[in-house]
């Protein structure tokens, strides 16, 4: 029997940088480089703002995330999804916050 894999939501504003030359449309390409943040998973994504730039386009884009829930209890899922945008290539998360659970 697998063992079941929890996560928690949160909900980040994030400012990303896209290449001119990504496939798709500038959502698409906010959410490949975004997806490439080992432990974060994108649930939904809307562009906010953005600013061309030469080989480059700065999106401004708030994200509902899904990241694993921690071994440490103390460590906070958005702490941790901070941790883990700021790690990303092209990704600076501007503010993290949990999303509670319906009910």
């Amino acid at each position: 029997m697998a063992a079941a894999i929890h996560t928690q939501t949160v909900e980040a504003t994030v400012t990303v940088r896209v290449s001119q030359a990504a496939a798709g449309d500038l959502a698409a390409g906010a959410r490949a480089q975004l997806e490439r943040v080992e432990g974060v998973d994108v649930e939904a994504l809307s562009i906010a703002g953005l600013q061309p730039g030469l080989n480059d386009t700065t999106v401004e884009a708030v994200a509902t995330l899904s990241v694993p829930e921690a071994d440490r209890p103390v460590e906070r899922a958005a702490d941790r999804a901070a941790d883990r945008l700021a790690d990303g290539f092209g990704v600076e998360p501007e503010r993290v916050e949990r999303v509670d659970p319906p009910g």
